[in-house]
């Protein structure tokens, strides 16, 4: 029988809680990928990065 209940069993977080913070490293990896990515234009002097944002703004 498998235990449902919020509490560490053999040394394993619950399911819920691990599902979420394996998504929160994924969202967090991509995040700062895309800032390295933007970061590495900036330098080689491409700006075309820059309009991005606004476009998500409907600017």
């Amino acid at each position: 029988m498998a235990n449902e209940s919020g509490t560490w069993v053999n040394n394993q977080p619950p399911a819920a809680f691990e599902k979420l913070w394996r998504g929160l490293a994924l969202v967090g990896a991509i995040h700062l990928g895309g800032m390295l990515t933007n970061i590495i234009f900036q330098m080689m002097g491409n700006n075309s990065l820059d309009s991005i944002p606004a476009k998500f703004l409907g600017l």
